[in-house]
């Protein structure tokens, strides 16, 4: 198995190697795609300017000759044929000229010279006859193409006819006569055929040039003209750039390899240390302090993702001791979505609480089992109260009315007997009044807040805003905000010394809300110790997942509760 050493070298010269061949192909394309396109941009308007000038030069001289009445009428009266000299097929010319109509124009005679000169001349035709032939020097001609800045060594602009011979003289061959040298390139070609355009190809002397090419627009003279420079003395500094890049790229390799020397130095010594610190974890030893001195990033990282996961794991045993003693309130913050062992501890941190959660339930519903039995009891009671001594007291009353007892006797037992039935109606209806099962807490409350308001002399503001038998409030929670009302007013009553007391109770769609405040004494909520009253009144609001709230100083006392409905 080999070293991560031996890697690191073999895996950085690879790859130094990999991308010092890309980037110097790549370089030396892109090089020589802008020096393409620079040079036949260049040759592009070298060609457009001498075709401009050309155009204008022959243009003018047709213009001259068509002006120029005095010559046309001396030259009638002689034999246009006489000028040309004895390398010139006479007969060529006449068939030539009768081809063209009767106008003045620019002809290519060029193909009638017997020596390959090039021929041109303006042509007077009147009605099949030729009145007057003027020949072009091409010494203007010469001169405009001759013009060579920005051409370098080896550029030239030249002149083809229809035949593919040119109608320049070449400054390769400058001894040679023009329709001597054939041309068939494809720049020639492509221009003949009205196509403008640009190409690396070979020129006539069948050298690979860099080339651009058009029409001369004459009417009656289909003559291409070509611009080009050799692809050699172009390309030379290529070739010098291509032997820098090698150079650079040896260069490069010697550095690379020098370079993945020292760097597999650096980059083991920390890995080493990294494997002496994991060696101590494996062996159960946690309690290590990982120190880096090591500046670099990416190993400073690595060594910060150790300690990370040894204070994840020392969490983790803290966390499981945690648990051991039973405290379901111990934070976890796992480590990632992989921290398995983190997960497990959660899970059953989650068992434990539904275990704990079910006693709860269980307490409680044992509490609701009281509660519930109470008011059975209550409501037993009650029923035995009412329907048992008040009807027999009644009966007393009547009895009382019809003995032969004196009339202040009668009066005496009476009011005995009115005072025990007042009193036998004041324990029915604190034990369970019917206003409460018969039309819900809201009017229950109002119905008892009247009875204390004329019985205790304390001022007590009730709101009712509950929605009575339309509401969605059960018999088991009207008889909780009852009883938790009582146990409230009673308390004001006997231990605050209030003297107004404000009560609130609203129906909402999800839940019922009481408010209580009095102006009394008030009380320390931090070391008051919670007697019967005040502990049935958290009960019952346990019971039914309810909120309360109570908050008391010198001013009084307030309490809120909220009891969800759907759940209630």
């Amino acid at each position: 198995m080999k070293s991560i050493r031996s890697w690191i070298i073999l895996l950085i010269n690879s790859l130094v190697i990999l991308v010092v061949v890309i980037l110097s192909i790549f370089s030396y394309k892109e090089f020589k795609r802008a020096l393409d396109e620079r040079v036949l941009l260049q040759l592009t308007s070298i060609k457009r300017l001498k075709r401009i000038q050309l155009e204008a030069f022959l243009n003018s001289e047709i213009g001259t000759f068509i002006n120029d009445k005095d010559k046309l009428e001396g030259a009638s009266l002689k034999d246009p044929y006489l000028q040309f000299s004895d390398n010139v097929d006479i007969e060529c010319l006449k068939n030539k000229l009768y081809l063209f109509p009767s106008e003045q124009i620019l002809v290519d005679l060029t193909s009638c010279s017997t020596d390959g000169e090039v021929i041109i001349a303006m042509v007077k035709k009147v009605e099949n006859n030729i009145r007057q032939i003027q020949l072009i020097e091409n010494d203007g001609i010469q001169e405009i193409l001759m013009e060579r800045t920005g051409m370098g060594e080896s550029g030239e602009t030249y002149l083809v006819g229809t035949d593919y011979r040119l109608r320049s003289l070449s400054r390769f061959f400058p001894d040679q006569a023009p329709g001597q040298i054939l041309a068939k390139t494809k720049g020639a070609e492509q221009a003949l055929l009205g196509v403008d355009g640009i190409g690396i190809f070979e020129d006539y002397r069948g050298v690979p040039v860099y080339s651009s090419y058009h029409t001369l627009d004459i009417p009656y003279l289909n003559w291409a003209i070509l611009s080009e420079m050799d692809v050699e003395e172009v390309t030379t500094p290529l070739l010098k750039m291509r032997n820098k890049l090698i150079l650079i790229s040896t260069l490069v390799l010697l550095f690379a390899l020098t370079f993945s020397f020292f760097i597999t130095v650096v980059l083991t010594k920390p890995l080493l240390k990294m494997r002496f610190f994991l060696n101590n974890m494996t062996r159960g030893n946690y309690d290590f302090k990982i120190v880096n001195t090591y500046p670099t990033k990416e190993i400073n990282e690595m060594f910060v993702a150790l300690e990370k996961l040894q204070k994840s794991i020392n969490e983790a045993i803290q966390f499981s001791s945690e648990i051991g003693n039973m405290n379901m309130k111990a934070k976890y913050q796992l480590s990632g979505e992989g921290d398995l062992l983190g997960k497990s501890l959660v899970l059953m941190q989650e068992k434990l609480k539904e275990y704990e959660n079910a006693e709860n339930v269980s307490r409680l519903l044992a509490k609701k089992s009281l509660i519930e039995g109470q008011e059975n009891e209550r409501k037993r009671l009650s029923k035995d109260l009412h329907d048992g001594l008040g009807p027999l007291l009644t009966s007393l009353k009547l009895m009382v009315q019809t003995s032969d007892l004196s009339v202040n006797d009668k009066k005496k037992i009476n009011l005995v007997v009115d005072g025990t039935i007042d009193e036998i109606r004041r324990m029915t209806y604190n034990l369970m009044p019917t206003v409460l099962v018969d039309f819900g807490v809201g009017k229950a409350l109002s119905s008892f807040i009247e009875r204390m308001n004329k019985t205790s002399g304390v001022e007590i503001f009730y709101e009712d805003v509950t929605k009575g038998k339309d509401g969605e409030l059960t018999i088991d929670l009207d008889i909780c905000i009852f009883r938790v009302c009582q146990e409230l007013i009673n308390n004001s009553l006997k231990h605050s010394g209030a003297k107004k007391i404000t009560i609130s109770l609203t129906e909402f769609s999800d839940k019922l809300s009481l408010y209580y405040l009095d102006n009394g004494t008030g009380f320390d909520l931090t070391t008051i110790k919670y007697g019967a009253g005040l502990r049935n009144i958290r009960e019952r609001i346990e019971i039914f997942n309810g909120y309360l709230s109570i908050k008391s100083d010198a001013n009084g006392t307030e309490v809120e509760v909220e009891i969800p409905l759907k759940d209630g």
